[in-house]
């Protein structure tokens, strides 16, 4: 399993609700438009998961049934049949499968430590950029905040939480991972009551963006 580098501990993942959607895929097709409703691909943490994932999307696409022969079938003609962990692991998707009317559940598990890793990810990035200095602090916030507010907007279209609680809980989990994001963030304080946001997390420009309607 992948590391963080920085915080030497596996990066946020939930394998066993990753494998029970495909699973549940396979067993029930009306199961994957549950599933899309939240997820990408990419959400997956898993590479073969991803494969899977996306030519479990193509079929459908092409209104096709979604089983282990036409899914075993496809991923062999695309030359991704290994990279997807083989015919016995397809096959093994389908055993233990919870319930198949969980997926939303299950959707919503694996969204959330996408979005965790996500966020460790471009706190990095920011943290690895306020050490190297070499640009302004203006900047460097500016960047910040695009990145976080990305990931606020997909976990809002993903209908997992309120805007008002995204803001505040990425913005905590920022400063928490990231020494160097704290410093630059005290350049640009805010106390505003209207999100209810600890003053020393949160932008003027970040107060801004938190009243505009999200699309």
């Amino acid at each position: 399993m992948p590391v963080d580098s920085q915080l030497e501990r596996p990066l946020p993942s939930n394998l066993d609700a990753e494998r029970s959607i495909l699973g549940a895929v396979l067993l029930d097709n009306n199961a994957l438009n549950t599933a899309i409703e939240s997820l990408k691909a990419e959400d997956f943490f898993l590479p073969q998961h991803r494969h899977v994932f996306t030519q479990m999307i193509a079929l459908a696409d092409a209104q096709q049934a979604i089983d282990l022969v036409t899914l075993t079938e496809e991923l062999h003609r695309r030359g991704e049949l290994e990279a997807s962990g083989g015919a016995p692991y397809l096959a093994s998707l389908v055993d233990g499968v919870p319930r198949v009317s969980n997926v939303e559940h299950y959707a919503r598990i694996v969204k959330e430590k996408a979005i965790l890793r996500n966020l460790i990810h471009a706190t990095h990035s920011i943290q690895q950029r306020a050490l190297e200095g070499e640009e302004g602090a203006d900047a460097i916030l500016d960047n910040a905040e695009s990145s976080i507010f990305a990931l606020a907007e997909d976990r809002v279209k993903a209908g997992l939480l309120p805007i008002k609680d995204i803001v505040r809980d990425n913005f905590d989990r920022l400063e928490k991972a990231s020494p160097a994001f704290r410093l630059v963030m005290a350049n640009s304080i805010s106390s505003s009551p209207a999100c209810s946001l600890p003053s020393s997390s949160f932008s003027r420009r970040a107060l801004h963006r938190e009243k505009r309607p999200w699309r």
